[in-house]
């Protein structure tokens, strides 16, 4: 039990050292107006790392991915033509949102600094899950403890327990970073890089939306080919 504790707190300590999702909150922190909601897309992260690690667990991504194969198996055709337009759909859609937003920079060039977005905690909260969803493909420590965790058989609490000690340990280095921020707001150092990021973070929305096209578009089109 106690090698497993001290795995499971070390694992999540090495995987909790995530510079993209590091990278995600600081740029938020810089759109969003009110910055205690910054804690929504923490929140975000942290309930679906939970909630998708017992689903690992318990198998319920493999009994979807099967689903889904399934489907493929038998209506393939559809869902690769689904794939196909929904990426078209998509790469159209963000690259007018990337033209409209150059313009919007290039009117603004030479005005005062542009004003703090306003998200809502909502829309916080639903960014930090999806990012946290999109990361765990490629979450090897995460995938590891479960595994680890699976070879002692132990009741629902008690995975449960294991999970969120893992999940606390993976949030820490995102809350440390709002606590930072908040004590250094103000200063000419976390002013610069408002400035900076505020313009990298306009750019973020319209670039993923045609990142998730062109995968799309790809896995449709190649699909649709090789059929």
């Amino acid at each position: 039990m106690l090698f497993l504790l001290g795995t499971t707190i070390t694992t999540s300590f090495l995987d909790s050292l995530n510079p993209s999702a590091i990278a995600q909150q600081m740029l938020l922190q810089t759109m969003v107006k009110i910055k205690r909601h910054i804690w929504f897309f923490i929140l975000g992260i942290g309930l679906a790392n939970l909630l998708l690690g017992l689903a690992v667990y318990y198998g319920l991504i493999a009994w979807i991915s099967r689903l889904f194969s399934l489907t493929v198996q038998n209506y393939p055709l559809p869902v690769y033509g689904v794939a196909l337009m929904a990426g078209v759909l998509c790469l159209v859609l963000g690259i007018c949102l990337i033209r409209k937003t150059h313009r919007s920079l290039g009117c603004d060039e030479g005005d005062s600094p542009k004003a703090p977005v306003s998200l809502s905690p909502i829309s916080l909260f639903m960014m930090g899950a999806a990012f946290c969803a999109v990361e765990l493909t490629s979450a090897l420590p995460y995938f590891g403890f479960l595994t680890l965790l699976t070879g002692y058989h132990f009741a629902f609490p008690l995975v449960f327990l294991f999970i969120l000690v893992y999940d606390l340990m993976y949030v820490l280095p995102l809350i440390l970073l709002y606590l930072g921020y908040n004590r250094l707001q103000g200063t000419r150092v976390i002013q610069k890089l408002e400035n900076l990021l505020g313009k990298i973070s306009a750019y973020i929305v319209p670039g993923a939306i045609v990142l998730i096209g062109a995968l799309l578009g790809y896995y449709g089109g190649m699909s649709l080919i090789a059929g």
